[in-house]
């Protein structure tokens, strides 16, 4: 991952709540059913490349396949244009379609450690004082909850929450997850 990007994680998390929501009717934080779990794996990676196939056939012949990281699915190590790479694929009806058919998979990460959340806590007061005073500390899962929020809909679009995360990655430089 590159250390730039803190924001990567989070356009990632919104792009797997998306899926998440198409198959489970909006769940953004969802657990596996009683199902074979690595088979939904499989199917979710195979969605997953279908839907960057479409959009590489519509016009975006360098989009990434995603990658699969603690029971999400998502662009990890790709750079931030892919952002904006994934708003126009999702604009082609065929390509969304494609995401009702990620099933639900479960989120295998460990609850944060005591110091992991003493520094979420730290980087969101660092993002405040650095011009993003609506910035939420985080859940006591890791996550932030800007699903749905201004500060979501700005994303990375705005050189303020850019310039806010590269301030205070010595907070916290390990990705953030969006609630």
């Amino acid at each position: 991952m590159t250390r730039r990007s803190l924001l990567i994680v989070a356009i990632l998390a919104v792009l797997a709540a998306g899926m998440a929501a198409c198959s489970s009717g909006g769940a953004a934080s969802p657990k596996a059913s009683a199902g074979d779990t690595s088979s939904d794996v499989q199917k979710a990676l195979d969605a997953g490349r279908r839907f960057a196939q479409c959009g590489r056939d519509h016009g975006l012949p360098d989009f990434p396949d995603p990658e699969l990281y603690g029971g999400r699915i998502g662009y990890f190590h790709s750079p931030p244009e892919v952002k904006d790479q994934e708003d126009q694929v999702l604009k082609i009806p065929e390509c969304k379609a494609i995401l009702a058919e990620v099933p639900v998979l479960p989120d295998d990460r460990p609850p944060p450690s005591a110091a992991d959340m003493r520094k979420l806590r730290d980087f969101a007061q660092c993002v405040r004082e650095h011009g993003i005073p609506e910035w939420p500390d985080p859940r006591s899962d890791g996550t932030f909850p800007i699903a749905g929020t201004p500060i979501q809909a700005e994303g990375k679009s705005s050189g303020r929450l850019s310039t806010a995360v590269d301030a205070c990655k010595q907070y916290w430089d390990n990705g953030i997850e969006v609630s």
